[in-house]
């Protein structure tokens, strides 16, 4: 009971600080996501055994470039194609079962694009289009927590068929199932707070989030598996990590900007 109280407390608290920082101004919402993003890249370093500032140091360049709105355009552009390009690789690692290579060139990669590119994109967010501030990250982040939230729920009620068991013993195809039922739905009550898209947009985007959330889990797993540790940290109480915590959005906001740009384009 203990453990369920202070899990239940620093999730509520880390969920809290999203939100209301997105709500309250970019600014607040920029800074939240790039503290939460840098202690993640912190973690991910110590899992993968790398040391280097110099991610540290272009993260902070780039997200205030962005925030002076002087980023160039090619290179917002090119670090949504390298973190799109380099989640798609670690899926194939994935769903290949084979071990990520993690020489020093390949760790310099991953930390720069798969966690330092991803977590400018999900910054990056903030400027699509929306009738309340942030909308869209925060719709992003909502369909991530009911997805995660009732994959859970359905998996350990009524689970039986392990989805990746060599990676993650505990996901289950009746928890991803249900995950995307309620995740489905809830993707209609956003269709209100985002007009300027198509009203299909959101249930898609929905599909889209199970899809990339599941992954993006099941990859940090596998990077654990490789490190043999259970969590990357130990920073939020009963949750592990910062990187145990982004794992899924980490993954997927590169595949939810690219989806909106491209809808915005076609509409």
């Amino acid at each position: 009971m203990k453990d369920l109280i202070i899990r239940s407390v620093s999730g509520l608290l880390y969920v809290t600080l999203i939100i209301s920082s997105a709500l309250s101004s970019d600014f607040s919402f920029i800074i939240v996501i790039f503290l939460f993003s840098s202690l993640a890249l912190y973690e991910f370093q110590r899992l993968i055994k790398y040391k280097s500032p110099v991610p540290f140091i272009l993260f902070g360049f780039i997200v205030y470039q962005f925030y002076q709105q002087k980023l160039n355009p090619f290179l917002h552009l090119s670090l949504i194609g390298l973190a799109i390009g380099v989640n798609l690789l670690l899926t194939y690692f994935l769903f290949a079962q084979k071990k990520i290579f993690l020489q020093p060139l390949q760790k310099s990669g991953l930390t720069l694009f798969y966690i330092v590119a991803s977590g400018y994109v999900i910054i990056a967010t903030s400027v699509l289009e929306s009738e309340i501030t942030n909308g869209v990250s925060i719709s992003m982040y909502l369909l991530i927590w009911v997805n995660n939230s009732f994959a859970y729920l359905f998996g350990r009620s009524l689970g039986k068929k392990l989805l990746f068991e060599k990676i993650s013993p505990k996901k289950t195809w009746e928890g991803l199932i249900g995950g995307c039922l309620i995740c489905f739905l809830a993707g209609f009550l956003l269709i209100s707070y985002h007009p300027k898209y198509p009203f299909w947009t959101f249930p898609v985007l929905a599909l889209i989030t199970v899809a990339t959330s599941t992954v993006g889990d099941l990859i940090q797993s596998k990077f654990k598996r490789q490190a043999e540790v259970k969590d990357s940290g130990s920073l939020i109480p009963g949750h592990g990590g910062f990187y145990d915590r982004m794992d899924s959005v980490l993954y997927t906001a590169p595949f939810v900007y690219l989806f909106l740009m491209l809808v915005s384009y076609v509409s």
